[in-house]
């Protein structure tokens, strides 16, 4: 059956992302059900909006009111979710026609991905929501969430960061997973969307939306397989042009295709086809969650490079050859310095510094942030990499240290981390200044030095090493290629 008008998707997914009231239908008391974790979840939001539990065999739900189907509602429903057996969704999706609900979020698997006899009840779902104007999530997910709007009704989404960056998800587990991974790395969500079977909405419809969405400005997703791939590719070539889009596509190997057909009856097709068709419509593809967040975050606090000429800074020699491997693998280039920017440099650094490209500061952390910005500011150089170079002496541990002249020692820490915490600004605005992503590896302080926990507030992470770091720096400029590419 083919899908409604898209004009006026927008419209028709607010109600879904922010819904003025909502039903659930197998909400429960008893914890470990579904309807339990969803209507707790919504129940803890404070937002502003109705909920109403419904459930056939009980007075209340966790001290509201239940009702027993959704007609006898006594005000309007915009967004119903469902968490009941497969053979009573049809009858539920009825009264949702009837009462004229606008959206619904199918938890309930046993449908498509079963075989026939699931099949045909999804079909006969699909009908009668298609003729009653309903718009769905699932069936077989595991819910979405909003964090503008607090709407929550993915129960693994305690505690997540309100921040620009989208996900969608073709298998809710992984996405659990992904959210809980971008969470312990500082990533920020607006949106989230486990998409299930995809029986009405397809992930092709929420990258619509997605890309319309003001508080999204990276979308990110999980994808097994594309139910509408002409759609997709057109619509991609367009959305890239102003929002990133950086996925996971799995089903590389025959073996992998074959599992995503069986979790969720996706086609994942072929994949050398499905790779350059990405590549030419500006999607950015990733194999691993943390590099897909890497990449992400990088999109939202970094300029898109000019070109692939790096300038390497390290505090030791030995991460500069590393870098320099990491880069040039990638087919990244690292230059010689120009003759002014090694005299700049040769003012202030020690005379044993490497004079050239990577440069050694020879141990001198505290010329870093003179060497990154005078890196920025060289005519050859469009992307800079520092490893080891900032946020020391942020960690320095020196509880126990009972010795004479310690409170001096500590007090001259303390100056320094502060001194470092405000340099921390000044180089981002030389970042900016001149237009050029300045990618970070390795802090000596740690990653809870003060001067890096700065920069993560303005979306720059230290990446823990420098491989890590060059590679999220190649997929910066593939993207700023592609935009260069018109």
């Amino acid at each position: 059956m083919p899908p409604p008008e898209h004009a006026g998707l927008v419209r028709q997914l607010d109600s879904v992302f922010d819904p003025h009231s909502v039903a659930v239908v197998g909400a429960s008391s008893i914890p470990g059900k579904w309807g339990f974790g969803v209507f707790s979840r919504l129940l803890l939001s404070h937002a502003t909006r109705q909920l109403y539990p419904v459930n056939r065999q009980a007075a209340e739900v966790l001290g509201v009111k239940a009702y027993p189907d959704i007609e006898a509602i006594p005000g309007p429903v915009d967004l119903v979710v469902i968490a009941v057996p497969p053979p009573a969704v049809p009858q539920v999706m009825r009264e949702c026609a009837r009462k004229g609900v606008r959206g619904a979020v199918i938890i309930t698997a046993g449908f498509g991905e079963t075989g026939n006899e699931g099949k045909r009840l999804e079909d006969e779902v699909l009908a009668i929501a298609r003729d009653a104007g309903i718009r769905f999530l699932g069936p077989n997910c595991m819910g979405h969430f909003s964090t503008s709007t607090d709407l929550y009704t993915f129960g693994a989404a305690e505690g997540i960061r309100s921040g620009s960056i989208a996900c969608v998800s073709q298998s809710g587990n992984f996405g659990g997973y992904m959210l809980r991974r971008g969470d312990q790395m500082g990533v920020g969500f607006s949106k989230f969307v486990s998409t299930g079977n995809e029986a009405d909405l397809h992930f092709e419809d929420y990258v619509e939306y997605l890309a319309a969405d003001d508080e999204t400005k990276v979308i990110t997703g999980y994808v097994e397989g594309l139910r509408e791939p002409r759609r997709f590719f057109t619509l991609a070539r367009d959305v890239t042009r102003r929002k990133p889009i950086v996925l996971i596509k799995v089903g590389r190997t025959s073996e992998g295709a074959k599992a995503a057909w069986s979790h969720t009856a996706a086609l994942s097709g072929e994949d050398a086809v499905y790779d350059a068709a990405l590549r030419q419509c500006g999607v950015i593809r990733v194999d691993e969650v943390d590099e897909m967040f890497d990449v992400a975050i990088a999109l939202i606090g970094q300029p898109r490079p000019k070109g692939r000429r790096v300038g390497i800074l390290t505090g030791g020699g030995g991460f500069g050859v590393v870098a320099t491997d990491a880069c040039v693998k990638l087919g990244l280039e690292v230059p010689p310095l120009l003759p002014e920017t090694m005299e700049t440099l040769s003012s202030r650094l020690p005379e044993r510094w490497s004079h050239a490209n990577p440069v050694d500061m020879v141990g001198t952390n505290d010329m870093s942030y003179f060497c990154l910005g005078t890196l920025l500011k060289a005519e050859n150089i469009d992307a800079v990499l520092g490893v080891s170079c900032v946020g020391y002496p942020g960690d320095v541990d020196l509880d126990g240290l009972d010795l004479p002249g310690m409170e001096d020692i500590r007090r001259q820490v303390s100056f320094m981390v502060e001194a470092e915490k405000g340099l921390v600004d000044g180089l981002l605005e030389r970042m900016w200044r001149y237009g050029k992503p300045l990618i970070l590896a390795h802090s000596p302080g740690g990653e809870n030095a003060p001067a890096v926990l700065k920069l993560k507030e303005r979306d720059v992470f230290v990446y823990p090493s420098p491989e890590r770091a060059a590679r999220v720096l190649s997929r910066l400029v593939q993207y700023g290629e592609y935009l260069a590419g018109d």
